[in-house]
C-alpha cells in the first residue's frame, strides 16, 4: 500500500513528530509505503526525516509556495503525484489540505483530510474552501472530539466519515536515561518543562508569570521551555525584566527531549487552544504529572493524570505549586499517566491507522 503525505512544512512541532513516527514504523513493519510530499520544502525537522532515509519529497523551496493562490504549487503537487500513483492521498497542515485537494481533483485516489487542531479559520476565503473542498475529501481523520466537532461545524458539509484518531508516540524514543538539567542549563529547585513551538497560542509567557509568582510564594521552581519560534525574543525579554535569568531558559530546538522528561517534575501547557500534543503524551508516558488548560483536547484520555487550570498566571501557578508540594498527589498523577499514556503507542497506531486505509480503499467507510 502506497501513501502520499502531503505537509506544508517540517518544523519542529507535534505534527511532524507524528509523521516521523508514523513514516519510521511503516518502514519497520512493511504495512505501507509512506512518501511526505513537503510543499515548502522547509523546516527544522526536514533535514532529520532525510538524514534517516525516510521518504520526503520538496514541492517547492520556500515558504511562499504554500500560500493559496499558488496555482503552480498544486499543479506542480499534481504531477509528482501523478508520478508516484499512490493508493491513497493523506493531507495535514492548512495549506496541504487546501493544495492537496486541489491537486488531486480527476485522479481518482481517495483522499483523507486529517485535522490536528481545534483553531477555527477566521479567514472567509479559507472558511469557504474548507467547505467546498468538503466534496474533494474521502474521509476526515481527527486527533480529538474537540476536533472532530470542529470539522463538523466548518468543513464537512457533503457528509464524508469522519474518525477520531487520538495522536501516538515512539515508545523507544521515550527510553532514555535523564539530561542533569544543572549541569547543562545551571537550574536549581524543582523543574517546569513544556516542549513546543514559542507562538502565543501556547501561553509560555503567562508560564514565566506563574514561574516568578511560584518566587514570591518560596517556591524557587526553574521553568524549561524545549523549542524554537517566533515568540523567543519577546519570552527572553519577559524573563529578565522578571528577574528569572537563572530560572527559565529555552534551549531552542532539541532531539532529545525524552531526556528532559526524564528529568523535570512537572509537565505544563496553559494553551489557548491545541489538538491532541504529542508533547504532553510522551511526558505522560515517562510518568510525568501535568497542568494544562481546559483548552487542551488530551484531556479526553488524560484527566485522571492532569490538574486543569485557567489561562491566567495566578491559577497557572496555583496548581503548579500544589503538584510540587503535595508528593501523594504528584504520586498518584504519575501513576496515572503512565496508565493513560501506555495504549497511545505507534505500533498499535499504525495498525489501525492501515486498517482504516484498507476500509477506506474497499469502500466500506461509513
Amino acid at each position: 500500500m502506497k501513501i502520499a503525505y502531503i505537509v506544508g512544512g517540517l518544523p519542529f512541532g507535534g505534527v511532524e513528530t507524528w509523521m516521523y513516527d508514523l513514516a519510521a514504523e511503516y518502514r519497520s513493519n512493511g504495512l505501507a509505503e509512506a512518501r511526505i510530499f513537503n510543499l515548502s520544502g522547509t523546516g527544522d525537522m526536514h533535514a532529520r526525516f532525510v538524514e534517516q532515509g525516510l521518504d520526503v519529497q520538496s514541492v517547492a523551496s520556500g515558504t511562499h509556495a504554500i500560500a493559496s493562490h499558488r496555482l503552480d504549487t498544486t499543479l506542480r503537487l499534481r504531477a509528482m503525484l501523478r508520478r508516484y500513483a499512490p493508493d491513497v492521498i493523506h493531507t495535514m497542515h492548512i495549506s496541504a489540505n487546501h493544495h492537496g485537494r486541489l491537486a488531486a481533483l480527476g485522479l481518482g485516489i481517495p483522499v483523507v483530510t486529517h485535522l490536528h487542531n481545534v483553531k477555527r479559520e477566521k479567514r472567509l476565503h479559507r472558511r469557504l474552501s474548507d467547505k467546498l473542498l468538503s466534496h474533494a475529501t474521502t474521509a476526515y481523520l481527527a486527533v480529538s472530539q474537540a476536533v472532530a466537532d470542529v470539522v463538523t461545524a466548518d468543513h464537512n458539509v457533503a457528509g464524508r466519515p469522519v474518525r477520531v484518531f487520538y495522536n501516538a508516540i515512539d515508545p523507544k524514543r521515550c527510553h532514555m536515561p535523564p539530561l542533569d538539567l544543572k549541569a547543562a542549563f545551571g537550574v536549581s529547585g524543582p523543574v517546569v518543562l513544556s516542549v513546543g513551538r514559542y507562538v502565543r497560542q501556547k501561553n509560555l509567557d503567562l508560564l514565566i508569570r506563574a514561574v516568578r509568582m511560584l518566587h514570591d510564594q518560596h517556591m524557587p521552581a526553574s521553568l524549561v521551555l524545549v523549542g524554537e519560534g517566533v515568540e523567543r525574543p519577546r519570552l527572553e525579554a519577559l524573563r529578565d525584566s522578571l528577574g528569572l535569568g537563572g530560572h527559565v531558559v529555552l534551549t531552542g530546538f532539541r532531539q532529545d527531549v525524552a531526556a528532559f522528561f526524564r528529568a523535570a517534575d512537572v509537565f505544563a501547557m496553559p494553551s489557548d487552544f491545541e489538538g491532541f500534543p504529542i508533547a504532553q503524551m510522551e511526558a505522560l508516558y515517562c510518568g510525568l504529572p501535568c497542568v494544562v488548560s481546559r483548552h487542551v483536547p488530551s484531556l479526553e484520555v488524560a484527566s485522571e493524570a492532569s490538574l486543569v487550570c485557567e489561562t491566567e498566571p495566578g491559577d497557572i501557578a496555583a496548581k503548579l505549586l500544589a503538584v510540587l508540594r503535595d508528593d501523594a498527589l504528584r504520586g498518584r498523577l504519575s501513576e496515572a499517566a503512565r496508565r493513560v499514556a501506555e495504549p497511545l503507542t505507534m505500533p498499535h497506531y499504525a495498525m489501525r491507522l492501515h486498517s482504516f486505509y484498507t476500509e477506506l480503499l474497499a469502500g466500506n467507510l461509513r
